[in-house]
């Protein structure tokens, strides 16, 4: 296709350092320079995007990390590792454009790209189409989520609790949805507590955790159960102890109350009280009409309370006194094996 006369005037070669004029020819594609050396230095000195496809790869590769971390495995949650997967799977695309794009960068040819992925250089390069959008879009993520500051988190910052046997009528454990009342509505009201109290945003608790926002949302809110790992973190990073949001997660999962002696069963009881957004001693003691002395060793104490005393302080903490009741039978059990600690006198029925 002959092109325009002013296509056909010379220019200058745009090699740096070269003066020389480049005859245009009045067939064929505008030359920009004047030898094939000069133009093999005109494209090592030209603008490149090898920088931003470095930056791609980094930032994909982070994201991908970052998903994986999250995948709990243990079988009680497996929706979300579901769309988890589902996630991965964009960004592993992303991150073999990524590649690819690096390979290009390096004079690596796009047959010899396809022959190492096992596809043929058509559809290679058709898969590059959306590169530049998918690269524009992976490097305008927030920061914090592309390439965090913080090292990667481990993929089970601590063991979930051992699997107990569900009871009978046990809910949340099947699908993680939390029903509007019981164990579940209490753990939602410790989370929601407790999310109040610290001020933070559901998009601070979601990068600290390591989930979206929405999920956190849904968790506070009682929508959802998270797994075990997931509420771990979040009581963390809520400035709670994990131990004591333990006995409320498991209630709300269906499954029997761990044992865990007496301090299982207080952690168990400030649990309850944060749900209950952490009523004084004064109010408690009107309404459970038991002095101050025998609900601060109830909740920290060395002294086991008997079960009328525990069975009161759950009920004035809105919770369901026989679900604790197998913890704390746990924990009189070990309190007489050891010989240690002393209790209040109850009865041979307290013990079903």
């Amino acid at each position: 296709m002959p092109v325009s006369p002013r296509d056909s005037e010379s220019t200058t070669c745009r090699d740096p350092g070269c003066f020389n004029l480049v005859k245009q020819s009045p067939r064929g594609r505008r030359r920009y320079y004047c030898s094939d050396p000069c133009g093999t230095r005109y494209r090592r000195s030209a603008p490149s995007a090898d920088t931003d496809n470095d930056a791609f790869a980094e930032a994909s590769l982070a994201e991908l990390n970052r998903l994986t971390g999250q995948f709990d495995l243990s079988g009680d949650s497996p929706e979300e590792d579901l769309a988890l997967i589902v996630e991965c799977e964009k960004v592993w695309k992303d991150l073999k454009t990524a590649v690819v794009l690096q390979s290009r960068d390096s004079r690596m040819r796009m047959p010899e790209i396809a022959k190492l992925l096992h596809t043929s250089p058509t559809t290679l390069a058709r898969s590059l189409d959306s590169a530049p959008d998918r690269r524009k879009r992976r490097l305008s993520t927030e920061p914090g989520v592309r390439v965090p500051e913080q090292s990667r988190p481990q993929r089970h910052p601590a063991p979930g609790p051992p699997r107990a046997r569900r009871p009978q009528g046990g809910t949340g454990d099947m699908d993680g949805a939390a029903p509007g009342s019981g164990p579940a509505a209490t753990l939602a009201s410790a989370l929601s507590h407790l999310h109040r109290r610290s001020g933070s945003t559901y998009r601070t608790l979601g990068l600290e955790v390591g989930v979206d926002p929405s999920y956190i949302s849904r968790a506070v809110s009682g929508e959802r159960i998270p797994s075990w790992p997931v509420t771990r973190r979040l009581a963390l990073a809520l400035a709670a102890d994990p131990e004591e949001i333990l006995p409320l997660w498991r209630s709300a999962r269906g499954y029997d109350t761990a044992p865990g002696g007496a301090a299982g069963l207080q952690a168990a009881l400030r649990g309850l009280r944060t749900a209950a957004a952490s009523p004084d001693t004064d109010m408690l003691v009107e309404r459970t009409r038991l002095t101050q002395e025998q609900i601060t060793e109830a909740f920290t104490g060395r002294v086991l309370p008997d079960w009328d005393t525990t069975s009161a302080i759950v009920a004035a903490l809105n919770g369901q006194p026989e679900l604790l009741r197998p913890l704390w039978i746990s924990a009189r059990a070990a309190v007489l094996a050891h010989g240690t600690g002393s209790t209040c006198t109850i009865s041979a029925g307290a013990f079903g």
